[in-house]
């Protein structure tokens, strides 16, 4: 069985997708890059595909409603960079990406869906997922995978839940199950799996793969916990230092916030993380300021 990062808006950057690898992942999925923003050269949107030549299986993942957009954002973006294979995400449950008709809306039309998924397999002979949800507001899972499947995509990634339901409640994991059993190309599950014993409902199933995506939050080494392996306090604490560093090397707001962000979800479970989060977040404590806490809440030497 093979372990995926999960696609994750301002998250799973070079930088977290390197560690990601480090602490185990198979393979890692881009932040979810706007066709629409590629066809009108936003250069930050763009700046989404570069993928550092240490990962070794990267995946850059679009999202939008137009089949000629999608073609268009593609053939531009795979002039510049050659991923290991991209995606069409349908789906995500965010507003403003299902009121541009793109993420989860496009479970409501499994035909559109099929046409968006034909564009892309016009312009790459890579590799080619599509990310799909149990549905919208109704269950449309299995004609939404026959239709990227009939479309040429090569596999599919599952995760079981209604738009409607958000990250709410538990996937329901059977209609990954049910997807594996019922299609001809290989289906990864995604959603709420967090230690080995999650694994043990797809034992004796066609899964071929888990992708993991918040649970990796805090928490960059789970992909070698999933595959059976001990993973040391110390090896913990080498993860967190050289994570950290990756973001203090880049000086910029950006980077700050993202070092506020991960130390966030770092302390999750550990003595006192509620009072760490607050001052972590507090806006009277600069940087340094928060470097020096997280070196002694983590034992670190940043």
């Amino acid at each position: 069985m093979r372990f995926y990062l999960a696609p994750l808006a301002e998250i799973t950057s070079k930088e977290f997708r390197l560690l990601c690898y480090e602490g185990g992942a198979d393979v890692c999925y881009s932040e979810m890059i706007s066709a629409r923003a590629v066809t009108l050269r936003n250069k930050k949107t763009i700046g989404l595909s570069e993928i550092d030549s240490r990962e070794p299986e990267t995946y850059l993942q679009f999202f939008g409603g137009e089949p000629e957009v999608i073609k268009e954002a593609a053939e531009k973006i795979l002039s510049l960079v050659t991923p290991a294979g991209v995606d069409l995400n349908a789906g995500c449950p965010v507003r403003k990406v299902v009121a541009s008709h793109a993420g989860s809306q496009l479970m409501e039309d499994p035909k559109r869906l099929g046409e968006i998924v034909k564009a892309l397999r016009s312009v790459t002979n890579l590799p080619l997922s599509v990310k799909i949800r149990k549905g919208f507001k109704h269950p449309s899972y299995l004609e939404c995978a026959f239709a990227a499947q009939e479309n040429g995509a090569d596999f599919l990634i599952c995760h079981p839940r209604l738009r409607t339901e958000m990250f709410s409640g538990v996937s329901d994991f059977s209609v990954s199950v049910e997807l594996a059993e019922k299609l001809r190309i290989p289906v990864i599950h995604s959603g709420d799996i967090h230690s080995p014993d999650d694994l043990k409902f797809f034992e004796n199933s066609n899964i071929y793969g888990i992708m993991v995506g918040r649970a990796a939050l805090g928490r960059p080494w789970i992909f070698d916990e999933l595959k059976g392996m001990t993973v040391t306090e110390e090896r913990k604490r080498e993860m967190m230092r050289k994570h950290f560093q990756y973001y203090l090397d880049l000086n910029d707001k950006f980077g700050h916030t993202m070092i506020r962000r991960h130390a966030s979800w770092y302390s999750t479970g550990k003595t006192g993380s509620a009072e760490f989060r607050n001052s972590v977040f507090s806006p009277a404590n600069d940087i340094s300021a928060v470097v020096e806490m997280i070196n002694r809440f983590f034992g670190l030497h940043l």
